[in-house]
């Protein structure tokens, strides 16, 4: 995969694809741990995901991406009445 956009930063946009792809990814990929390297060769990124518990670390220091905004999980009803 190659992308001539490497060296910018995600937009807003772009962020929010990926959150929601990494959840994706999370939820049907990833079946005990997934190790990778992203990013610049000379100074990668090592990434575990991993279903491992306990986390390393305190669960408080790990934040879910987006957790303010409010996610719909139904279309409301046009017929409930109110």
């Amino acid at each position: 995969m190659h992308d001539e956009r490497l060296d910018e930063r995600l937009s807003d946009e772009e962020l929010e694809l990926f959150v929601q792809y990494l959840h994706r990814f999370a939820n049907y990929d990833v079946d005990i741990s997934v190790r990778m390297e992203a990013g610049d060769p000379e100074h990668p990124v090592y990434v575990l995901f991993g279903r491992d518990y306990p986390p390393v670390g305190e669960v408080s220091d790990y934040r879910r991406p987006f957790a303010d905004r409010r996610q719909v999980t139904s279309e409301p009803d046009i017929n409930g009445g109110g």
